[in-house]
């Protein structure tokens, strides 16, 4: 085939390829661009998403506060219905709520004329009706006042007031009796009796009021304290201990005398040495409840008075369960107030509205969001409902009206740390999808280029391929022609002839074998049958193969064979392997015709040399003359399909053997083998 026409061949193929090539290339750049140009813009946009996104996170954080705050309240004011009318009943269940919900800071029962039943508040009145004494009690106990008041005859007194107490028939009768005895006892300085007299006020009285609304208790309170000593004070602290419990569970009723009552106790203690501090702790604990109580009712009694007599308070917000909320009197923005004026007893709670906000803040709704935000509860009115520099604002109704609360980013830095972050992974996924698509390029174009290659190598070896064929054939049609038409007279020439048509055919099997194999190899069909041969034996007779032609070129080969080593081998294979190692140096080798030839043994290898003193291989051809088409620069004189060597490299390898070459230029190559004895 002419030179320029397998040009225009190649062209033509190589041309379609390329346009394909091309579209393929635009088509990754176009794609990779439109990617890149749409990240670029995106890390542009990237701080107004992050602040949308965080406005979003921020809407759906104050309406879960919401829903959790109305299910807290709806918890706490459950259950509280008709069917629990009864005062105790409603006592019992109120009184046990506060020490599940730390929110509430008192729970409370009031009647509809505005009268408290819990706390306990019955005020002074001096309009009380006395009870009604029988006339020998009356007559005895003027007597003991005469006697106590006017004569100072206080054991006399003390003789009316016992007659008084052996003839009462009340508790009114008795309480007052005891009373008595226990003030005359005291200015007596008869301490232990009079101590026992206000021991049974507490302990059974503790609840009857005198005749101007004050509980006798307070006045044994007062005496008590009076007569304390480092003998009588920790009796004398059981009884206040007790007083006090019964004051905070609304069993004795308070008034306007009970605050001064609690200042006096307070002061006794802290002049006085006691041994019991688990009952000083409680008896401070006490104080603080039943001050508590105090200051809720002198804040609140006239308003919750008026509210319960209202007729319509359809103007306050229910919460569920029958419940109003009321926001708390005076401005007082940190309380409110829940009340259930459904049922015969109404009753309600006294709302600290941070400790109901924090109790929400732990319940756990905050989870789920990209980022950490904190909730503050604002003191008064905020008209900003706008977001500003990240914070949110939200009013708290129907609850807390006019109430806000403020949702903000717990660190802002937090946001620019998350910008700066997500710019990396939108900075390093572009520059990776850069370095990609122009890998992929490199890539693309190495193939092409790989492509082109292998293509000019196939051309050229289809072009030595035919040269190759091309020189035996001709001699051999040349000398059978002379044959033939018997143009040789003598007997030697016709010998000589056939002898060279002999050598040219087995030059051809070589070609054709070698061409054979690599197409096995390519296909992956290549068989090898292996067995114990002896490897010098198959040395002579691949030497002996090309007898011929190294005496035809005047080659002087020297053998250095170790006859004894055999191997496990595929001995058509090696044979073949040999040859084309052989015939490269007699091919390679133009002015110095030398061949070396060595077989021995290594430590744990079986080593085959062949050495010539050829043209040699230049060092940056080394690495590539095993590959197949492969053949080193050089001139045309000397012809090759380049496959020998690259069907050498593939017959060692399944051998599990290496090949090694060292070659200096000008002075000759030597092939190494190595196969595992």
């Amino acid at each position: 085939m002419p030179k320029s026409e397998k040009n225009i061949r190649m062209n033509g193929r190589f041309h379609s390829v390329s346009r394909l090539s091309i579209v393929f290339i635009l088509a990754v750049v176009i794609s990779g661009s439109v990617l890149t140009y749409f990240g670029i813009n995106n890390l542009s946009n990237l701080k107004e998403l992050t602040e949308k996104r965080i406005l979003e996170e921020q809407q759906e954080l104050a309406s879960r506060f919401s829903t959790a705050l109305q299910k807290g309240i709806e918890e706490v004011t459950a259950g509280f219905n008709d069917e629990i009318s009864h005062v105790d009943l409603l006592k019992d269940s109120l009184r046990r709520i506060p020490t599940e919900c730390e929110f509430i800071t008192l729970p409370f029962i009031i009647t509809n004329n505005g009268t408290f039943l819990y706390p306990n508040f019955t005020g002074l009145s001096k309009n009380l009706s006395e009870p009604k004494y029988s006339s020998r009690y009356i007559s005895n106990f003027r007597k003991g006042e005469a006697a106590e008041y006017l004569k100072n005859d206080l054991k006399a007194a003390l003789k009316y007031y016992a007659s008084c107490l052996r003839n009462s028939n009340e508790a009114s009768d008795s309480v007052k009796a005891l009373n008595a005895l226990g003030r005359v006892s005291v200015k007596l300085n008869e301490y232990e009796k009079a101590i026992g007299h206000y021991s049974i006020i507490i302990s059974n009285y503790y609840s009857v009021t005198s005749g101007d609304g004050l509980p006798y208790v307070y006045y044994a309170i007062t005496q008590l304290i009076k007569i304390t000593t480092p003998e009588n004070g920790e009796k004398i602290l059981h009884l206040v201990e007790f007083c006090l419990k019964k004051m905070e569970n609304s069993l004795i009723p308070l008034n306007y005398n009970t605050e001064e009552l609690l200042i006096l106790v307070m002061k006794w203690l802290q002049e006085n040495t006691f041994n019991s501090p688990e009952i000083l702790a409680d008896i401070e604990k006490l104080e603080k409840s039943i001050n508590q109580q105090l200051q809720f009712i002198y804040k609140y009694q006239k308003e919750l008075s008026g509210l319960v007599k209202e007729d319509d308070l359809n103007n306050h917000t229910n919460v569920g369960n029958n419940f109003k909320v009321i926001n708390a009197f005076s401005g007082n923005n940190q309380e409110m107030l829940l009340i259930n004026t459904i049922i015969k007893n109404p009753v309600g709670f006294l709302i600290n509205r941070q400790k109901l906000f924090d109790s929400i803040l732990k319940t756990g709704f905050q989870t789920g969001f990209e980022f950490d935000y904190k909730i503050e509860l604002l003191t008064g009115y905020n008209s900003n409902t706008t977001r500003h520099n990240l914070n949110y604002f939200s009013q708290l109704n129907p609850y807390f009206q006019g109430q806000m609360i403020q949702i903000a980013l717990n660190d802002e830095n937090l946001i620019n740390d998350f910008i700066l972050r997500r710019s990396w992974i939108y900075g390093i996924a572009t520059a990776l999808l850069l370095l990609g698509m122009t890998l992929g390029i490199v890539l693309i174009l190495r193939d092409i280029s790989r492509e082109k290659q292998i293509a000019r190598l196939r051309a050229d070896f289809i072009s030595n391929v035919t040269h190759e064929l091309k020189t035996p054939l001709t001699s051999i049609h040349m000398l059978a022609e002379s044959l033939l038409l018997k143009r040789v007279n003598q007997e030697s020439d016709n010998d000589e002839y056939l002898s060279i048509i002999i050598k040219e055919s087995e030059r051809l099997q070589r070609m054709i074998n070698n061409i054979l194999e690599f197409s096995k190899m390519e296909k992956g069909k290549s068989e090898y049958r292996f067995e114990a041969c002896n490897l010098s034996r198959l040395l002579k007779e691949v030497i002996h193969e090309v007898d011929y032609w190294l005496a035809e070129k005047h080659f002087n080969v020297v053998t250095e064979l170790d006859k004894n080593i055999s191997a496990n081998v595929a001995p058509d294979k090696i044979k073949l392997a040999f040859s084309n190692l052989i015939n490269n140096s007699i091919k390679y080798s133009i002015d110095n015709r030398n061949i070396i030839i060595r077989l021995f043994r290594e430590k744990e290898h079986i080593c085959i040399e062949v050495e010539d003193q050829g043209i040699g291989i230049p060092d940056d051809q080394l690495t590539r003359i095993f590959d197949k088409f492969y053949r080193i620069d050089q001139s045309d004189s000397i012809s090759g399909t380049g496959l020998g060597l690259s069907v050498v490299k593939e017959i060692i390898d399944a051998h599990s053997g290496t090949i090694t070459v060292t070659s200096n230029v000008g002075k000759g190559s030597k092939f190494s083998i190595k196969l595992y004895s």
